[in-house]
């Protein structure tokens, strides 16, 4: 992927870094793959000064009830927001229209964006490029602008993190690094070295002013039958139970700063009963994050993965309201159950998608249908993704408003068809386990009492 360097920095507080484009896990526009909300900022003396359009709420709240009401948010690569053109016009975007959030990378499958002080970063001698010099003088920008600034971190796909620690690591077979189609080589989601090295991240970011951190690639790489077996060293448990245990002992440790954990799954984890093979089983990781944000790219659905939605591409309002639809029957009934769900947050499209449909772009119909889709299951919250940070064919379906859009939501039969037949097929068990998983964490907040 050819890359361009960010010369100089926004308000001469983020300095030049190596050049790079982040890929993601979402994503596929010569990517191949790539995050919502709390609510107060972390100032210089550790204190909080809450955003204008955040909730009001007590200070001891919950870090997830001191978010903004509505998130409206824009993915920002590193390299975007070091850039001294680009950045102030993203700014003058949310300064002028209802975005009120930036997702901006601080780790992705390249390495450290920021100049870090972890000490594990510095005892493995890890590669990283530094666009970001600054990440407080960064969250101290956004919060001038009123936005909502969330941490993204790529978790398990890490070659660099992979080829320092290779015991920590995938393997294959014969013991050699386990490589994915493209090959990459991924860390271990049952490795606890692995997860407290990603924390002490997401806690540096927390104490420089993001008030939630985003985990992305918080999965196993998909198992094609065209790739070796992937071995584990340390495996116990199923996938789900690796990925469950990494976001609450992220949740455990990030939680006391004040900061949201918010994790990306894919689209299909709403849409299927499983794990969808990497780990994500919606009912577990709901019970455990505070915000889920599934990527329901239109152009990334098949005909048959949504029921009516033959051309998912060309109908980006059913593509959403379908998927969506379906795990908000499903977190209906984690809450009936007696299990407080993590909010909602889609990650919508914002690039067109050639190698699906190669005379489709999308431009601001398509994201006002997506963005219906989402008010019309009775949400209100999304964040639209561009590899790039290029929002300008979309930016016009952007309100001039910040206010509520969501509808009462009935959801059609046939959804509430396929989500039944989904309780026999393990949905059921997950979500008595959830209800279990959240009855012991509450005595154990209340000492058992």
């Amino acid at each position: 992927m050819r890359c361009t360097q960010a010369r100089l920095a926004l308000s001469s507080v983020l300095l030049l870094g190596a050049c790079g484009a982040p890929a993601a896990d979402h994503r596929t526009e010569s990517l191949a793959s790539a995050a919502a909300v709390a609510s107060s900022f972390v100032s210089a003396n550790g204190s909080h000064a809450v955003p204008a359009h955040a909730r009001a709420a007590s200070a001891d709240a919950a870090p997830r009830d001191r978010a903004p009401e509505y998130i409206r948010g824009l993915y920002v690569t590193a390299y975007t927001a070091a850039s001294k053109r680009r950045m102030p016009q993203l700014l003058a975007l949310a300064d002028s229209t209802e975005i009120n959030t930036f997702v901006v990378d601080v780790k992705d499958e390249n390495g450290i964006l920021y100049l870090s002080g972890v000490p594990l970063v510095r005892q493995m001698g890890l590669r990283t490029g530094h666009p970001i010099y600054s990440l407080k003088a960064l969250a101290d920008t956004l919060r001038a602008h009123d936005i909502y600034a969330i941490a993204r971190i790529v978790v398990f796909k890490d070659p660099i993190l992979s080829k320092a620690r290779p015991d920590w690591s995938i393997r294959t077979p014969t013991g050699a690094l386990w490589r994915d189609k493209v090959g990459n080589t991924w860390v271990s989601p049952w490795d606890q070295h692995v997860w407290d090295y990603n924390i002490a991240i997401a806690e540096e970011a927390a104490r420089a002013g993001f008030p939630e951190v985003q985990f992305d690639y918080v999965r196993f790489p998909e198992a094609y039958k065209s790739l070796p077996r992937q071995v584990h060293p340390g495996a116990t448990g199923s996938r789900t139970d690796a990925i469950s245990g990494f976001l609450t002992r992220a949740r455990d440790r990030l939680h006391p700063l004040g900061a949201v954990v918010g994790a990306d799954l894919f689209g299909l984890s709403m849409n299927d009963a499983g794990d969808v093979e990497i780990g994500q089983q919606w009912e577990t990781l709901s019970g455990i994050a505070d915000h889920l944000l599934p990527m329901v790219y239109p152009s990334h659905y098949f005909p048959t993965h949504l029921p009516g939605v033959p051309h998912p591409n060309r109908m980006p309002y059913e593509a959403i309201r379908t998927a969506v639809g379906m795990g908000v029957i499903r977190n209906d009934r984690l809450r009936e159950a007696g299990v407080r769900p993590a909010r909602t947050i889609p990650w919508l499209q914002a690039f067109n998608a050639p190698w699906v449909d190669r005379n489709y772009p999308y431009g601001p119909q398509q994201a006002t249908a997506q963005m219906q889709g989402v008010y019309d299951v009775g949400l209100e919250d999304w964040i639209f993704w561009n590899a790039a940070s290029r929002y300008e064919n979309v930016q016009a379906a952007f309100d001039t408003r910040y206010e509520s859009h969501a509808k009462i939501f009935t959801p059609p039969h046939r959804l509430v068809a396929q989500v039944n037949r989904f309780e026999g097929w393990g949905m059921r068990e997950a979500r008595q386990k959830a209800v279990a998983r959240a009855g012991a964490a509450a005595g154990r907040t209340t000492g058992g009492r």
